[in-house]
């Protein structure tokens, strides 16, 4: 598992203390099982958590969320995704539990003849006694010595921020302890911390319109896994994404191409909360499942909706995937349709988007904000879309795939934009084009680097008959698109204007992951603290459900 999850070595003993509780921990079952018919079972499920948390880490970089696993209905979406992560290596996690669960059973069978089972289980009780109290005694010392650490250097924190140096130190027990955790809600202190840090945010922003009102439509297509490094990008005389590229050179066109992903474990759905509502996700779970039907928030559409806007979306998911038509709602949406794809999920599946979405959208009442979700970009499979990319020199098959996909995502959209304009709805709409994350492939696997750096993961923004101008070649947040979004549509004097900072006010030129990791050429330390508490600010604003009983 250390090799898998890249650990480059352990060198501390408290590291390989730990390793002895997680081994202790899962090895209880084996020696206090009275019926030895359920210890195979078990084993089972054992061996299958450890192998969906390697799969996870190869597509997310971090461990599963323990509320990931309730996802069952995401399973239809992300089956490929899994089917990419398999190795060969991971015959080794298979093999120990198989050879001990042969030996066990031979085990048993000379046992039985030297009619010894009695004595034998009383020695097992024991032994798991034993393993018990030096297990409590591992795993309690991190807490009833809690104090004693430097904050940074605390369990909870260390999986809050670095989860998988967490892992490293503390092991997979500890990192159980702290999800638990997460469910007890927030202090009375830390809802008043994060109140204040709103209202001195507050006072920071001016809330004058940048914009003379109007009544344009806002359509938002959200793209699955597009990034920027494919975009201006030609190989053997081939433009990967040669209408996006058009739109760089257009001037009239505001095209951000250093846009950081803020997203965590949710995804597309998290994308999806940071556009709509300005808040970033929880530092740990998918934030549209567990408080996606129950938290009151501010957002887009019900600040659109005071100035008479009908909101929608429109999605190749089904409505239960990250529990999207739940959230949705209390977005503030009004209709969420789906399987816009006909309910294949493939990779021509953006094609049937656009084209079904079309009618719709003409017979909506005006003014409307429509958000569009794709699908095609979702993974890097094979496909029978024709390209000359295919006799490109690009060694990676996958990251071929990708670019092929990307491709053909680049025309879908090319083609959805004039339909609009047949349609007569485009001069009458601004228009955003964003990528929802950043993809599996990145641009360091084209280059063959072995490490993904932030600026790796960059993904575009444009947008498409914007009132303002804006300096696009700064570093900005996913956070800082629901601000900016906002300014566009005369939204200014909104209560929440969300956690990050408008592109058409006043850009820091940095942004900063949730691990603490930057990017940007802004070295102020204020700002960068400022920007990195944001991710605990929101954290306490979603598990307190701090704006209940508030008019938005």
């Amino acid at each position: 598992m250390d090799s898998i999850w890249e650990f480059k070595g352990l060198h501390e003993f408290r590291s390989y203390i730990h390793r002895l509780a997680d081994a202790m921990f899962f090895a209880l079952p084996a020696w206090g099982l009275r019926r030895k018919k359920w210890l195979f079972p078990y084993i089972c499920v054992v061996t299958l958590y450890l192998l969906a948390n390697v799969w996870y880490y190869r597509n997310y970089g971090t461990i599963m969320p323990l509320t990931s696993f309730l996802l069952v209905q995401n399973l239809s979406t992300i089956g490929s995704s899994v089917l990419f992560s398999l190795r060969w290596i991971d015959l080794l996690l298979v093999l120990p539990p198989f050879v001990f669960m042969i030996g066990y059973r031979y085990n048993q069978i000379i046992q039985r003849k030297k009619h010894r089972g009695g004595e034998l289980f009383k020695k097992q009780n024991l032994a798991a006694v034993l393993c018990l109290i030096t297990l409590s005694i591992i795993i309690g010392q991190n807490y009833v010595f809690a104090r004693c650490y430097a904050v940074h250097q605390h369990p909870i924190y260390r999986y809050k921020t670095e989860p998988m140096v967490g892992m490293r130190e503390y092991g997979i027990v500890n990192f159980w302890i702290s999800q638990f955790t997460l469910l007890k809600g927030c202090t009375k202190e830390e809802i008043e911390d994060a109140g204040r840090f709103i209202e001195i945010s507050k006072q920071r922003r001016a809330d004058t319109q940048l914009v003379t009102s109007h009544n344009k439509n806002l359509i938002i297509i959200l793209t699955e896994s597009l990034c920027a490094w494919p975009i201006n990008l030609t190989i053997d005389g081939t433009e990967v994404t040669p209408y996006l590229n058009s739109l760089t050179r257009d001037t009239s066109v505001l095209s951000f191409m250093k846009v950081l992903p803020q997203i965590k474990d949710g995804r597309s759905s998290d994308a999806q909360l940071l556009i709509n509502t300005g808040l970033l996700p929880l530092i740990s779970g998918a934030t549209s499942v567990i408080y996606g039907s129950s938290n009151t928030y501010p957002s887009l559409p019900k600040a659109l909706k005071k100035k008479g806007y009908v909101s929608i979306i429109l999605t190749c998911d089904n409505k239960t995937v990250w529990n999207q038509e739940a959230a949705a709602r209390n977005y503030g949406f009004d209709r969420f349709y789906e399987r816009m794809d006909n309910g294949h999920m493939r990779p021509e599946s953006d094609h049937y988007l656009f084209t079904n979405s079309l009618p719709i959208l003409q017979k909506l009442h005006q003014p409307f904000y429509a958000q569009l979700v794709t699908f095609s970009g979702h993974d890097p499979i094979e496909t029978e879309f024709e390209s000359s990319l295919r006799q490109a020199d690009i060694p990676n098959r996958k990251v071929m795939n990708y670019l092929i996909i990307t491709q053909y995502v680049d025309h879908c959209i090319q083609e959805f934009i004039t339909s609009l304009r047949d349609a007569g709805l485009y001069d009458n709409s601004i228009i955003v084009i964003v990528g929802d994350h950043d993809s599996i492939i990145s641009r360091n696997l084209y280059e063959g680097r072995p490490e993904r750096s932030l600026e790796d993961r960059f993904i575009p923004l444009f947008i498409l008959n914007a009132p303002l101008k804006a300096e696009t070649d700064k570093v900005i947040a996913q956070s800082d698109i629901y601000p900016s979004l906002l300014d566009l549509m005369g939204l200014a004097d909104y209560p929440f204007p969300g956690l990050g900072e408008s592109v058409f006010r006043n850009s820091c030129n940095c942004a900063v992951n949730w691990d603490g990791k930057w990017v940007g050429d802004n070295t102020d330390d204020s700002v960068r603290q400022a920007r990195f508490e944001m991710w605990r600010i929101s954290d306490i604003l979603l598990r307190s459900n701090f704006f209940e009983g508030k008019e938005f």
